[in-house]
């Protein structure tokens, strides 16, 4: 079937908007997307009257809109009541808090928590966000990532470290997703909060893309690194699952059968 062009723009000028991490003016949008302005005006206003973008009245600025969160909102709560029974599991197995992560633009969202019953536990709130690039479950995102998304994100954020821990050369960082594609989930110790360790794996939708991690999360006096290569099976195999539930791998399967 012929794609419509016009919504195909519409598309374009939408994933601009929403994954910027600063409003953009309409040269900057009918100069990135490649027409001219007064068809990307044109799209613009249709999407506003659907409030999927918004302009600022002071600089004129486009951001995105109100309807775009409610779209998000319904998604994740999906994929969070979707996978919940499996980090049930996962949490009653590890005894350490599990969280369900997704990407959002240059960030990434905690939007589910099961925490850990220890006194001594990490648990990040729901709602939170850090820079998509930074900890394990950054790691496994950017690992999964198209080649030229990665190197855009790497370019506009420098890496910015959030602690002093955390790598911030760009050829070490390019090394390290290297082995997470490899291993299949990423490990990492005080990159987002001090003297805690993070094991993400990531989840996939039907089409392969990484659309949230599961990431499992305590103190570094409890996960040392020989721990957390013992639990790391686990947490893969959780967001496998997930994975699964998604539609993950059935293509393959049924043009293999």
């Amino acid at each position: 079937m012929k794609p419509v062009r016009s919504v195909e723009r519409a598309i374009s000028i939408l994933f601009l908007v929403a994954q910027s991490d600063a409003p953009l003016g309409l040269s900057e949008i009918s100069r990135s997307i490649g027409l001219d302005k007064a068809t990307s005006l044109r799209l613009l206003s249709t999407l506003g009257n659907a409030k999927l973008v918004q302009q600022d009245p002071i600089t004129r600025r486009y951001i995105p809109g109100s309807n775009i969160s409610r779209l998000y909102s319904t998604w994740r709560s999906d994929i969070r009541n979707l996978a919940k029974p499996y980090m049930e599991i996962l949490m009653r197995k590890t005894e350490e808090t599990v969280c369900l992560v997704c990407p959002r633009g240059l960030e990434r969202v905690t939007i589910e928590v099961l925490p850990s019953g220890h006194e001594l536990a990490v648990v990040p709130t729901i709602g939170s966000a850090v820079p998509i690039y930074t900890g394990a479950t950054g790691r496994v995102f950017m690992a999964h990532l198209q080649e030229v998304e990665c190197a855009r994100i790497i370019k506009q954020t420098n890496l910015h470290p959030l602690t002093s821990t955390a790598v911030s050369n760009p050829a070490v960082y390019m090394k390290e997703l290297e082995q997470v594609r490899q291993a299949g989930y990423a490990q990492t110790t005080g990159e987002v909060t001090i003297h805690s360790c993070a094991i993400a794996a990531p989840v996939f939708n039907s089409a392969g893309e990484i659309i949230a991690a599961i990431s499992l999360r305590g103190p570094e006096t409890r996960i040392t690194n020989q721990r957390g290569a013992e639990l790391a099976p686990a947490v893969v195999q959780t967001a496998q699952r997930i994975s699964e539930e998604l539609g993950y791998g059935q293509s393959k399967t049924a043009a293999a059968g």
